[in-house]
């Protein structure tokens, strides 16, 4: 998971790393300059994908 900011740094160290296919969740950028319930609506609104990107059954 990073944000939008850092996503090409995230797919090239993942792709030096030799994990090229790795899976990234992608969250919009800046977090830290947003109020905390905005902050908040984007993880609900993401929860499902990071939970799909890990792996994770839900149900």
């Amino acid at each position: 998971m990073v944000t939008a900011e850092f996503e090409q740094l995230a797919n090239t160290m993942a792709a030096n790393a030799g994990r090229a296919g790795l899976r990234v969740l992608v969250l919009p950028y800046p977090l830290e300059s947003r109020p905390e319930p905005e902050v908040r609506e984007i993880a609900r609104a993401h929860w499902s994908t990071l939970l799909d990107t890990l792996g994770v059954d839900d149900d």
